[in-house]
Formats: structure tokens, C-alpha cells, sequence
């Protein structure tokens, strides 16, 4: 196979997808980028279809330790940015690096397939076909729920967190929340604040963190000299005060 003939295929316009894009297209090298959605972001639009996205959804890590090299998020970003800020930092992204132009928008892969020579055949939906020297696969891994086989009867509402969107789906409801993951603590907390009861259900123990402890993030503070010992005390005040809310429920 003769490299110089074939570009490479990434699948995928979501951070990761945005990233090769980039590193590529500095680099000189010849790229056809591909996105079934109409727009980049990925599962960050929560207009995407089969998007996991929720209402409350935001970064877990703080504005001024996330985002690409080169291009900071704005100062006027929240220090945890919700989605819809994180959208539109990967869509100015994209454009500022002149991403966008080169992406098909609306085009859906439906297989990957090596050939004999070490080349790559993608074909789309609509039948089209392409090859390609390699291919990158950006298309994450949050699309698909993976729900369990759970014993027993249940007449209640099971649900995964890939179709959750808002608060309002929990009012009126008792609900259990299993799991303590980035979007079981989130749901958790909408759930505390709009369902008529809620629980959260975790196999092991937790610490339990605030983003924010008298004004400060917490996340930037533990680069400083003294976070270590400012985020142990924070963790010793989340747990007394968990304790305290579970004796009086």
C-alpha cells in the first residue's frame, strides 16, 4: 500500500474528533472528516439524537484545567461549564481552526472494512464508498444504554440515564438513583430537589467533594500549597453533614 494515495477518515465530530481533526490539519495531512449530526459537539448537543445529554449536565473539571491546547475557554465561562457553554466552545473551536468546512455533516458510517492491502473501505448509509490509508474512530462511547438483568419483580419505571433530560420527569416521584457515577450524582441532586423522595445507591464509599467551598474552586485550589489539607477538611464537612441529613430522614 502506498500511503500517499489514501487521506485518513475520522468518524466523529465530538471533542475527540475535533482534536485529530486539528492535529492533522496542522500537520499538512490530507483528511476526510465525517458526522452524522448536523452540527459538531457531539453527545454535548443535546439536540444530537441519542445524545445522553441531561438539562443539568456540566464539567466535572474546572474551566482553567479543561478544554485544548491553544484555545482556553472564555473568562466569562462558568468555572464548571454547563453543556450548553461546552458546546459552544467546541463549535468556536472547530470554526476558529477552520474545522467546520471540511466536515460532512449529515453523513452516518455504516461499516469499517480492512482490505487485502492494508487500506480501509468506509461505507456510509446512502451507499456511498471511500478508502482510506487509516481511519479514526471518534464516535465515543456514551450512545448505547448498557442496562442491566436486575432478580426480582418490579412494577415502577426502570430507566437508564441515556434518556433522561430534565428535573421535571422526577416530580411527584420516589426514586431510586443506582450508581454514583458523573450523571448518578447529578440526577441525584435533581432528584433531591424535585422528586417527592430520593435515594442514591452506591457499592462502595464515596468522598464526596463541593466544587466550591466559601467562594473558592476547589479544583484549582488543590494546586496550591495548601489545597491538600483544604480539600481533607472539605470532605471531613461533606461526610459529617451527609451523616447529619441521613439520621433526620
Amino acid at each position: 500500500m502506498d500511503d500517499s494515495q489514501y487521506d485518513t477518515c475520522v468518524i466523529g465530530a465530538g471533542p475527540a474528533g475535533l482534536a485529530v481533526a486539528r492535529a492533522l490539519a496542522e500537520r499538512g495531512l490530507p483528511y476526510t472528516h465525517i458526522e452524522r449530526h448536523t452540527g459538531p459537539g457531539g453527545l454535548w448537543d443535546i439536540d444530537n439524537p441519542g445524545s445522553p445529554m441531561y438539562e443539568s449536565a456540566h464539567f466535572i473539571s474546572s474551566k482553567t484545567l479543561s478544554g485544548f491546547g491553544g484555545w482556553p475557554m472564555p473568562d466569562h465561562f462558568a468555572d464548571y461549564p454547563p453543556h450548553r457553554q461546552i458546546l459552544s466552545y467546541l463549535t468556536s473551536f472547530a470554526d476558529a481552526y477552520g474545522l467546520t468546512d471540511r466536515i460532512e455533516f449529515g453523513v452516518e458510517v455504516q461499516s469499517v472494512e480492512k482490505n487485502a492491502d492494508g487500506t480501509w473501505k468506509v461505507t456510509r448509509v446512502d451507499g456511498r464508498e471511500s478508502v482510506h490509508a487509516q481511519v479514526v474512530v471518534c464516535t465515543g462511547s456514551q450512545w448505547h444504554p448498557n442496562l442491566p438483568e436486575l432478580p426480582g419483580d418490579f412494577t415502577g419505571e426502570v430507566r437508564h440515564t441515556v434518556g433522561y433530560r430534565s428535573a421535571d420527569e422526577l416530580r411527584g416521584k420516589r426514586v431510586l438513583i443506582v450508581g454514583a457515577g458523573n450523571s448518578g450524582c447529578d440526577i441525584a441532586c435533581d432528584a433531591a430537589r424535585s422528586a417527592d423522595h430520593a435515594v442514591i445507591s452506591m457499592r462502595r464509599g464515596y468522598w464526596f467533594i463541593p466544587k466550591h467551598q466559601r467562594g473558592a474552586d476547589q479544583l484549582q485550589a488543590r494546586l496550591s500549597g495548601d489545597g491538600a489539607a483544604r480539600v481533607r477538611r472539605c470532605c471531613w464537612t461533606t461526610r459529617s453533614a451527609m451523616a447529619t441529613s441521613s439520621s433526620t430522614t
